[in-house]
C-alpha cells in the first residue's frame, strides 16, 4: 500500500512537471525571437505582517515599468512586478523573487529566519524562534505552522510583460528511499497592452529521511490583471493541499546524540518513532478580486495628435475573497494494547479520549469577506503630499467540528464588521510614512483595534546615504474562535479568553560605511495566549515585555565576504513566552565571476542558537506548546555549499548539516525532532524570457 501511495504520486508529479513544461515550450515558440535572462535581485526578505508597511515606490501610474537586471545582457525586455494591499488592491512594486547570491539557503527550512524550529524535512511545520518575526494568528490557525508555504493575494507577485516570462525551479536531495525534492513553475503572459494572466504551480514532496515522515504539497494559483487609466483589476484563484505523515517524534535521543550507545548498525530509518500510521491533511481554496475605479483627468497633450497623460484623482474600490479551509487528523495506529480498557496504541499517548473507536478529526472553515473603500491619490497636484484611503469591511465565517457523541458536528457562525483607514506618503526620498487603523464597530470582532505606522527618513553624509526607520503599533485583539474552543479525540475545550493587547515599539538604522544595519524593539503584551504544557491553550493575565536587538553586519574584502545576523532576546515570562537569549546566522564566503560569464559563491554558512526550553510540537493540534523538560541549541545547523549563475541559470551544490562530521552532533531543532542528517543537496532554477 505504501508503494503504491509512492508511485501513484510520483506519476502525479511528473504529469504536472510536464504540464507546466510543456506550457512553457509552448511560450518560447510562440514568438520568433528569445532572450534568456536572469534578474539580478539579491535578496528574500520578509517582514512582519503587521510592519510591513512602507512600499518601496507606488506603482499607481499604470505606464510605470521595472528593468530586468542581468550582469550579462546589455538590451533588457521590460516587466513590471508588484504586489497588492489585499484590502484595497493597491500596487506596490517588488523584485522578482529570484536570487542570485545564497539561492541555495532559500531552499532550506532553516532559511525562514535566524533561528526556525522544524520538524526536519522540507513540507513540514515550523516557526521562528526569533519573537519578532511571527506573524498574529490565523483565523483558521492550524495553517500558522506552514506560513512559509502558505499562498496567499497579498503575498503574491502580479505582473505586465511585453514578452512572455516563465520560471523552473527544481530542487534535490537523497536517493529513492529518501528523496526530497521541491518543483516550482512560472508562467505568465500580457494580451495586449492591459491584460495579464498567469499560472503557477509549487510542489514540495519529501518521502523522509526518518520513518513516516514524508510530506508533500501542491498548490496551483491561476492570476490576471488588466490595468488601464480608469480601471484597475486584480484576479487570483488557488487550490492548495498538504498532506503529510506524523511520527510524534523519535523515542530514543540517544540514536542522535549518542550513536555509538546503540549496538547495532542503524539508518536513520531504523530509528524508532512515536507513530507510523497517522496523517495530518489540509486543504485552502480561495478566490479573490479587486477592482478599482480610477477618477481623475488628463493633462493637455504637447502635440494635438497624442492623448495627455491621465491623472488619478481618486479610487472606488471594492474587494471581495472567498477562502475555504479544512484540516483532517487520521490515525491507523489502532492496535489494542491492552483488550480490557480496549486502548488503541495511539491512545496511550494522550491523558484524554473524547470519543471511543479510530482517530478521525476534521474542522472546516470558511470566510467571505467584502471591502468597499475610498481612496484619495497622493501626488496628483503638488500640494497633495499624502494618500488617504477608508474602508468599510464585512466579513462572514462559519466553524464545523465534531459534536460532543463524536459522531455528529456542530457549526459555529460569526459576523464582523470593521472599518477604518490608511494615510501614507510614499512619493518622497526623504521622508516617507504609513499609517493604519481599524476598529470592529460590530459583530465577533466588536471592540477590537489595530493602530500601526512607521516611518522612514534618509539623509546623505559624505556621499553616502544613511536610512532610519521608526515603526510602532497598538492592538486590542479578539481571541480567535479556535483559540477559545476546539473538539477532537484528545483535546476538548471552550474558553472564555480576554482581549490580547499589544503594545510595540522599534526602529531600524543603516550605516553605509560599515555595511551595518541595527535594529531593536520592545513589545508589551497583556493576556497573551499560548499553549502550557499539558497542550491547553491557556492566557497569561501578567504583563510580560519582550526585549529584541539584532545588527546585521556584512563584510567585504576583496573576494572574501563574512555576513552576519545577530539576534539578541529576552522575555519577562519564559514559560510563556520562551526564547533563546542569543541567535545568529554567519555565512563567511568567496564570490567571484569566472571568465566573465559564472558567477560563483564559495562558502559556509551555520546557524546557531544558545539553549533554552524550545517550544514542543503537538500533532493532534498542529500547534507548538510550551515545554520544561528539554533544552535544545548551542550546536550549529552548518552548510557547505557552492552557488552559480550563469546567465540565464542559477544552480547550487550544498552539503547540509556537516557539523556532526567535526563535532558530537545534537542536531535537534525541537524536542525529539532531529533535522535532517548530513546530506547532498543540489538545485537548478531557469528564467526564460521570450
Amino acid at each position: 500500500m505504501a508503494n503504491f501511495y509512492v508511485s501513484l504520486h510520483t506519476m502525479r508529479k511528473k504529469g504536472y512537471i510536464l504540464l507546466l513544461c510543456l506550457l512553457c515550450l509552448w511560450t518560447i515558440a510562440s514568438f520568433p525571437q528569445t532572450y534568456l535572462i536572469l534578474p539580478d535581485s539579491s535578496q528574500i526578505t520578509s517582514s512582519r505582517d503587521s510592519l510591513d508597511l512602507l512600499p518601496r515606490k507606488d506603482l499607481s501610474l499604470s505606464d510605470r515599468a521595472i528593468h530586468s537586471q542581468s550582469d550579462s545582457v546589455q538590451e533588457r525586455p521590460r516587466i513590471m512586478a508588484w504586489k497588492i494591499d489585499e484590502r484595497t488592491g493597491e500596487r506596490y512594486d517588488a523584485p522578482i523573487d529570484t536570487a542570485i547570491y545564497n539561492y541555495q539557503h532559500t531552499t532550506l527550512p532553516d532559511g525562514y529566519s535566524v533561528a526556525v524550529g522544524h520538524l526536519g524535512n522540507l513540507g513540514l511545520p515550523l516557526f521562528s524562534k526569533i519573537f519578532f518575526d511571527r506573524k498574529e494568528k490565523d483565523q483558521f490557525i492550524f495553517y500558522d505552522a506552514y506560513y512559509p508555504y502558505n499562498k496567499d493575494p497579498g503575498n503574491h507577485l502580479f505582473f505586465n510583460v511585453r514578452i512572455p516570462y516563465s520560471r523552473l525551479n527544481d530542487q534535490m536531495a537523497g536517493n529513492t528511499e529518501d528523496k526530497e525534492e521541491r518543483f516550482e513553475g512560472r508562467l505568465t503572459m500580457n494580451f495586449g497592452k492591459k491584460l495579464n494572466v498567469g499560472l503557477e504551480v509549487d510542489y514540495p514532496y519529501a518521502r523522509g529521511f526518518y520513518n513516516s515522515q514524508a510530506a508533500k504539497h501542491l498548490d496551483w494559483i491561476l492570476h490576471g490583471n488588466y490595468l488601464s487609466d480608469r480601471i484597475e483589476v486584480h484576479a487570483y484563484a488557488s487550490t492548495a493541499e498538504i498532506t503529510h505523515f506524523e511520527n510524534g517524534g523519535i523515542t530514543d535521543d540517544r540514536f542522535i546524540t549518542q550513536p555509538d550507545s546503540i549496538e547495532q548498525d542503524f539508518k536513520t530509518k531504523d530509528i524508532p518513532t512515536q507513530f507510523s500510521q497517522t496523517w495530518n491533511r489540509l486543504k485552502t481554496d480561495q478566490f479573490y478580486l479587486t477592482g478599482r475605479y480610477n477618477l481623475g483627468y488628463r493633462k493637455e497633450a504637447v502635440n494635438a495628435d497624442e492623448k495627455g497623460e491621465f491623472v488619478p484623482v481618486a479610487s472606488i474600490i471594492l474587494t471581495s475573497r472567498y477562502r475555504e479551509q479544512y484540516r483532517r487528523f487520521l490515525s491507523y495506529d489502532t492496535a489494542y494494547v491492552d483488550q480490557e480498557k480496549q486502548i488503541q496504541a495511539i491512545d496511550t499517548v494522550y491523558r484524554n479520549r473524547y470519543y471511543l473507536g479510530a482517530v478521525d478529526d476534521s474542522t472546516h472553515y470558511t470566510s467571505f469577506k467584502n471591502t468597499l473603500a475610498l481612496s484619495m491619490r497622493e501626488g496628483f497636484k503638488d500640494w497633495v503630499k499624502f494618500g488617504l484611503t477608508a474602508f468599510v469591511e464585512h466579513d462572514l465565517r462559519n466553524y464545523s467540528m465534531i459534536d460532543t457523541v463524536g459522531t455528529m458536528r456542530t457549526s459555529h457562525k460569526e459576523n464582523s464588521v470593521v472599518v477604518g483607514g490608511i494615510l501614507n506618503k510614499r512619493q518622497s526620498e526623504n521622508l516617507r510614512f504609513n499609517i493604519q487603523a481599524d476598529l470592529g464597530v460590530a459583530g465577533y470582532n466588536l471592540g477590537e483595534f489595530r493602530a500601526m505606522g512607521n516611518v522612514e527618513t534618509g539623509f546623505n553624509i559624505l556621499g553616502k546615504r544613511t536610512e532610519l526607520v521608526g515603526e510602532a503599533y497598538i492592538k486590542n485583539l479578539k481571541p480567535k474562535y479556535l483559540e477559545e474552543n476546539y473538539h477532537s479525540k484528545y483535546f476538548w475545550w471552550n474558553k472564555d479568553f480576554g482581549d490580547i493587547r499589544r503594545v510595540y515599539f522599534g526602529g531600524k538604522l543603516f550605516i553605509p560605511f560599515t555595511n551595518t544595519t541595527v535594529s531593536a524593539g520592545v513589545e508589551n503584551l497583556r493576556n497573551y495566549i499560548y499553549f502550557d504544557e499539558n497542550k491547553d491553550p491557556v492566557q497569561a493575565g501578567d504583563n510580560i515585555q519582550v526585549f529584541s536587538v539584532r545588527v546585521d553586519q556584512n563584510l567585504q574584502f576583496g573576494v572574501f565576504n563574512w555576513n552576519n545576523q545577530v539576534v539578541y532576546q529576552a522575555s519577562s515570562n519564559e514559560h510563556a513566552i520562551p526564547v533563546p537569549t542569543l541567535s545568529l546566522y554567519s555565512n563567511l564566503f568567496l564570490k567571484t565571476k569566472i571568465v566573465n560569464e559564472l558567477t560563483l559563491q564559495l562558502g559556509v554558512d551555520a546557524h546557531y542558537h544558545t539553549k533554552y526550553y524550545v517550544p514542543g510540537y503537538e500533532p493532534a493540534l498542529l500547534q507548538f506548546y510550551n515545554q520544561r523538560e528539554m533544552e535544545i541549541g548551542n550546536f550549529p545547523i552548518a552548510t557547505a555549499y557552492a552557488n552559480m549563475h550563469l546567465k540565464q541559470t542559477r544552480f547550487f551544490l550544498m552539503f547540509y548539516n556537516i557539523a556532526p562530521l567535526i563535532m558530537d552532533p545534537d542536531y535537534f531543532s525541537l524536542p525529539h525532532y532531529p533535522v535532517n542528517p548530513t546530506l547532498f543537496k543540489v538545485g537548478l532554477s531557469v528564467n526564460l524570457y521570450n
